[in-house]
């Protein structure tokens, strides 16, 4: 099995519509999301600095929209790594097999996670190692 890389990986950006009144980004789910959502979380009042995230899953898909604000999102293949700086009304997917951590540049930054599965603990790869053996695993069949 090929597993995906991190040139793989490219943010997209939403059409914004801006007036006088603000802005307004619509997202057609089915539209954008290249997966059926199950779940959605959303993350705020991270400080400036801060780094989340920090795993990879081992069959989750994730949508990661940055609502407003700046977010990096730094992604490991396990050979390369990139970072993919997201601000208000871009987004990236990230297919299971890549390990990301989103790091929020801006106070007030807000990120939107659309998950194609429920909340499962043991879909986690928390640990660099775990997550190389892994992708060693997958790739060997």
């Amino acid at each position: 099995m090929t597993l995906p890389t991190v040139d793989s990986l490219e943010p997209v950006a939403f059409r914004c519509h801006r007036d006088e009144r603000g802005a307004l980004v619509a997202l057609d789910l089915a539209a954008a999301v290249p997966f059926p959502v199950a779940r959605t979380f959303w993350v705020y009042d991270a400080p400036a600095g801060t780094a989340r995230g920090s795993h990879a899953h081992k069959i989750c898909q994730q949508f990661l929209v940055c609502i407003t604000g700046s977010i990096a999102v730094e992604i490991f293949d396990g050979s390369a790594e990139r970072s993919i700086p997201l601000t208000e009304g871009q987004a990236v997917h990230v297919p299971p097999g890549i390990f990301a951590t989103e790091r929020y540049l801006a106070p007030n930054s807000v990120l939107m996670v659309f998950c194609d599965r429920p909340y499962e603990p043991a879909d986690y790869l928390t640990d660099r190692a775990a997550f190389l053996a892994h992708r060693r695993e997958v790739e060997a069949g």
